[in-house]
C-alpha cells in the first residue's frame, strides 16, 4: 500500500511537470497582456473613471476591469517567473 507521503510526493511531481508543460502558454498570456490596446487598457479606463459618477455601473465595472488587468498581470508575471525557475533548476541538474 502506498503511504500518504508517497502520494503527496507523486502529486508534487505531477504538479511540477504540469507547470513546466504550461510555461510557453503562460508566456503567451504574459505577452498578450502587454501588447496592443490591452497594454494601456487599465490606464485608459482610469482616465475615464475620473469623469464618471462613482455610483454608476460603468465606473464600478471599469474599476473591476482595472483591478483585474493590473493584478492579473502581476500574478501571471509571478507565475512565469516561478515556472521558469523550475525549468532552470531542472536544466542545472
Amino acid at each position: 500500500m502506498t503511504s500518504v507521503s508517497e502520494l503527496d510526493a507523486q502529486i508534487a511531481e505531477l504538479r511540477r511537470q504540469r507547470d513546466i508543460a504550461s510555461l510557453e502558454a503562460s508566456k503567451s498570456v504574459q505577452s498578450a497582456l502587454v501588447s496592443g490596446k490591452v497594454a494601456t487598457l487599465a490606464d485608459d479606463l482610469s482616465a475615464l473613471v475620473a469623469t464618471l459618477s462613482p455610483e454608476s455601473v460603468a465606473a464600478q465595472q471599469a474599476g473591476h476591469i482595472i483591478n483585474c488587468m493590473r493584478n492579473g498581470k502581476s500574478l501571471i508575471d509571478g507565475e512565469v517567473s516561478r515556472i521558469q525557475a523550475l525549468v532552470d533548476a531542472q536544466a542545472a541538474d
